[in-house]
């Protein structure tokens, strides 16, 4: 990965702290990256249970997936050129580079500073790129987009989206030519966004607000465009959390989140040269902590009223582990009362009964704030 645009006076600055030879403990072992690990295949196989709200809003209520398409064109018509641009370097680019924004303006730069020049090697082993260690073939969207087939927007009403194209620099060229024919739900960029974005939280509790508000930002990019609707980025968070959650309860798995987890605070402790707690609090931050949380919870529902106030169901035992990180002292059952007391109630489009329902509900960036 090659961050060169984002060289400047800051640069200088950091290298500046980074005089002093450093022992790195370098990359992981190929046995570790072969693994296999359990989670590498889940024990629900793949997301289709817990995203299979969808299936009974097609079939049942038309009512919601016209106000689906309504707001799909709405986000994209209204999209100002900064949210264009926006949207089309979140469309190009690595989701990584897009949550290193979360980190804030000086700790993201320092972040893609140390990623270029190869001293995140685990970091990058772990969450850079599609080929992300963290990531594979059962959280990558391939068989639920199969299985729901679900046209785009830009593709189910060409006439009503305004179209967006980059220069091929700053941005992709053509988002359109890259999933046409493709199938829209669940969104594959937004889901892999969540979970990456999800498992830096966990390895940066105390900017996870911030870093969740970018991954949010990532799926409302995929509306922006026109390629995406509502449901499409909802129904992926549903998938990310779920899919970050079967790695941190995955006991081998999670050493080496650990182990990326260290490498990535002692670099950025290292590179500005300050206790992290004392650097964030001096930087300029992504979002203030009242608007990423009420950023991302806009994006909980995008407006969509319940379908089914009457669902019954709770947040699942396995998003626990969601919190592990920022609440080490709480036992998963108070953890899960804390997602339980900053979540939604049930019933909103895609949210499901029984064992399958829940995950639309969590709130993770407000149980972060609220611990």
């Amino acid at each position: 990965m090659k961050f060169s645009r984002y060289a400047g006076a800051l640069i200088a600055a950091v290298m500046m702290t980074a005089t002093a030879p450093v022992a790195y403990a370098g990359p992981f072992a190929l046995p570790d990256l072969v693994g296999p690990y359990p989670s590498d295949l889940p024990a629900r196989v793949n997301y289709i249970s817990v995203l299979d709200g969808f299936t009974e809003l097609r079939e049942s209520r038309p009512d919601v997936v016209q106000q689906n398409l309504d707001i799909a064109v709405a986000i994209n018509n209204a999209a100002s050129p900064v949210e264009q641009q926006r949207a089309l370097f979140d469309s190009h680019y690595d989701r990584l580079l897009s949550l290193s924004d979360g980190f804030g303006h000086g700790l993201g730069e320092v972040f893609r500073v140390a990623l270029d020049g190869g001293r995140l090697p685990k970091t990058e082993t772990l969450l850079g790129g599609d080929l992300a260690r963290a990531g594979g073939i059962a959280n990558s969207t391939l068989l639920e987009k199969q299985h729901w087939n679900n046209p785009r927007p830009f593709e189910a009403a060409p006439e009503r989206i305004h179209y967006y194209f980059g220069d091929g620099t700053g941005g992709a060229a053509d988002p359109y030519a890259e999933v046409f024919g493709t199938s829209s739900y669940p969104s594959g960029h937004t889901a892999q966004a969540y979970w990456k974005g999800i498992l830096l939280a966990d390895m940066l509790p105390e900017l996870a607000p911030q870093i969740l508000a970018r991954a949010s930002e990532v799926g409302n990019s995929r509306i922006v465009l026109g390629v995406h609707y509502p449901l499409d980025v909802m129904g992926a968070r549903i998938m990310g959390q779920a899919a970050a959650a079967d790695r941190l309860n995955d006991p081998a798995f999670v050493r080496l989140v650990d182990e990326a987890k260290a490498e990535l605070r002692s670099e950025l402790e290292r590179s500005v040269g300050a206790p992290l707690a004392d650097y964030i609090e001096s930087d300029l931050r992504y979002r203030s902590l009242d608007a990423a949380r009420g950023e991302y919870r806009n994006r909980l529902t995008y407006g969509f009223e319940p379908v089914d106030p009457a669902i019954v169901n709770d947040i699942p035992a396995d998003a626990a582990v969601l919190l592990r990180s920022v609440a080490p002292h709480l036992t998963d059952e108070e953890r899960l009362g804390v997602l339980r007391d900053t979540a939604l109630p049930a019933g909103y489009p895609l949210d499901r009964a029984g064992p399958d329902g829940g995950w639309l509900r969590i709130d993770l960036a407000a149980a972060y704030a609220t611990v």
